[in-house]
């Protein structure tokens, strides 16, 4: 798990977040697990979610529906509904600019401590919730070479007094 100073702010934050998506664009599930933490305190039909790289890969190819198989989507949502989505870089693409504007702007650090019902309310009791200082939902992932409408949800979290880390909540469409 990678870790950043926190006084690198949003621009680290930043960073980090566009590191993880590279790996995403490059189809390294497996490393862009190991780049940062998950939640896997969540259930799914009764079941509690462990993150994998081909459930994150599931993720991208189904729009957000890692829970599916690519069969799966075609007998819910029809033989003409796409399975084949892929994370494109975000450092080639033409609005690259735009992009890394759009993910600074999507950050945001708390100034507040999450309280108990908060956390109830939000339904992050299973995590070290104390710890979460900030969070990122960044609409606009680039899939097939286009920016599209599925979002990043990201944690930020202190793991010690100087460094903090993403805790990668999942992808979906807002």
């Amino acid at each position: 798990m990678k870790t950043i100073s926190i006084t690198t702010g949003k621009e680290g934050i930043k960073n980090l977040i566009v590191e993880w998506l590279e790996l995403l664009a490059q189809e390294k599930y497996s490393e862009a697990l190991d780049l940062i933490m998950y939640d896997n305190t969540q259930t799914v039909d009764g079941e509690r979610w462990v993150w994998t790289p081909e459930r994150l890969e599931a993720a991208v190819f189904t729009y957000g529906l890692p829970w599916f198989t690519k069969e799966d989507i075609k007998r819910e949502y029809g033989d003409d509904c796409s399975v084949d989505y892929k994370v494109t870089s975000i450092l080639d693409a033409p609005d690259r600019d735009r992009l890394l504007e759009d993910i600074a702007s999507s950050i945001d650090f708390f100034d507040y401590d999450i309280s108990d019902e908060m956390a109830r309310t939000w339904v992050i009791t299973g995590l070290d919730y104390k710890n979460i200082i900030g969070d990122v939902l960044f609409d606009g992932v680039p899939l097939n070479g286009e920016r599209s409408d599925l979002t990043a949800l990201f944690w930020i979290l202190k793991v010690n007094e100087t460094d903090v880390t993403l805790l990668f909540r999942e992808l979906h469409v807002m």
